[in-house]
């Protein structure tokens, strides 16, 4: 059974420091004289002494403190403008006792509902904003990887182009040297193959091609890196590969095209090759234009063959 009959000093104590409401005592002046602790958490303790009317934001209401003074009870809806510089609206209620005005006040039940629905709804269109964000995010790293492969990427062949290749010899030739690891270029060139296109037509030739290129790629390791490096022309890049090795590469690869119908017709397809190994701290300049030097030598002594760089 409850006990109706609470102490009043347990009252004022659950009033003044555990209450969520604003109790205020004002005098006949309508100044203030008294607040418990949550009305201080809101105003701060300066607010005692200063005139009931200064808590108010765009007070308009027709009643003045006088009116209360003079009356047993009265309420209203008013808003405050707290220390933290946030506009509430409290429901009032002043009692006339003797000759000062006790003031409670309790958040609007209505603002609290609205001000929550807000926040759910501006919650919710975070969540939205968010999850779209995401998705933009993710279209935007996949269009910038295609884009990345598109600048490395031959079209035709979908081998790497001549900018990727130069990229990566660069990292090659400094991690050789670095290491004093065997690095290895093959050339490749496809033999007659301005006939091919004069005699076969363009089509002709980008057969060729691009199945020239499957071949390569299926003779290659992971790490190396067939490229197109021009025309009919490719590089393919050979790490930890000694010239012996790289020179075995290319001739699995004369032997296998060679032997291959590309068109269909009868007609032989062949190709020569320029192999050379990394010299300790050659340039890149040279190393390029030593295993160009051993593929023209190919071509002109006969075409269909392989020659590694002295």
């Amino acid at each position: 059974m409850i006990n109706k009959e609470i102490p009043i000093n347990i009252i004022k104590r659950y009033i003044n420091e555990f209450a969520p409401v604003i109790f205020i005592i004002l005098d006949s002046d309508g100044k203030i004289e008294t607040i418990n602790d949550y009305t201080n958490r809101l105003f701060g303790k300066k607010i005692i002494g200063e005139s009931f009317d200064n808590l108010l934001v765009q007070y308009h209401q027709n009643f003045s403190i006088e009116d209360l003074a003079n009356s047993y009870e009265s309420e209203c809806m008013l808003n405050i403008y707290t220390q933290d510089k946030n506009t509430q609206t409290y429901q009032f209620h002043f009692f006339k006792y003797g000759s000062k005005i006790i003031v409670f006040a309790h958040l609007d039940v209505d603002e609290i509902q609205m001000l929550s629905n807000e926040v759910m709804s501006v919650n919710q269109e975070l969540s939205n904003l968010s999850r779209e964000l995401t998705k933009k995010n993710f279209e935007l790293k996949k269009a910038n990887e295609k884009i990345a492969e598109l600048t490395r990427t031959d079209p035709l062949t979908d081998l790497a182009n001549r900018r990727f290749f130069n990229e990566r010899l660069g990292e090659m030739v400094s991690l050789s040297q670095r290491k004093l690891q065997p690095l290895s270029l093959i050339m490749t060139d496809i033999d007659n193959f301005k006939f091919i296109n004069d005699k076969y037509g363009h089509d002709a030739g980008d057969k060729v091609l691009k199945e020239y290129a499957d071949l390569m790629q299926s003779f290659v390791r992971t790490e190396d890196l067939v490229s197109r490096f021009g025309g009919e022309e490719f590089m393919i890049i050979l790490p930890l590969t000694t010239s012996e090795d790289a020179y075995s590469v290319a001739e699995r690869i004369r032997i296998k095209l060679s032997e291959k119908d590309i068109l269909k017709n009868g007609v032989k397809i062949t190709a020569s090759f320029g192999v050379c190994t990394l010299k300790k701290e050659e340039s890149i300049e040279s190393f390029i234009k030593r295993v160009d030097t051993a593929l023209y030598k190919a071509k002109h002594t006969g075409r269909n063959k392989t020659i590694i760089s002295e």
